[in-house]
């Protein structure tokens, strides 16, 4: 969406989603088998140790930004082997068909 709302076009394997990402994603449901987005204020606050969207305070988009990039550059090694990962596994199942 924000991509879109800025009228830009990105590689999909290129886009690092924070809430789409399952290891920061919370589990619910029946057994916790269904995996729900996480806030931003929330894993901000775990990951890098750091306060945004206080209560009773305007935020910023600026503000989500920079702390987006900070939480990112936290968890970003293990997320970057998994996409690469991905990526093999993708590529090896095209070149056997």
């Amino acid at each position: 969406n924000d991509f879109a709302a800025l009228m830009l076009d990105h590689p999909k394997s290129e886009i690092r989603d924070t809430a789409k990402y399952k290891p920061l994603m919370r589990a619910t449901g029946k057994g916790g088998g269904k995996l729900r987005p996480r806030k931003l204020r929330d894993l901000v606050k775990e990951y890098v140790g750091l306060e945004i969207q206080k209560e009773g305070e305007a935020h910023t988009s600026v503000e989500d930004s920079q702390a987006t990039m900070r939480l990112y550059k936290a968890v970003r090694d293990k997320w970057e082997k998994e996409c690469a990962k991905a990526a093999a596994e993708k590529s090896g199942r095209k070149r056997k068909r």
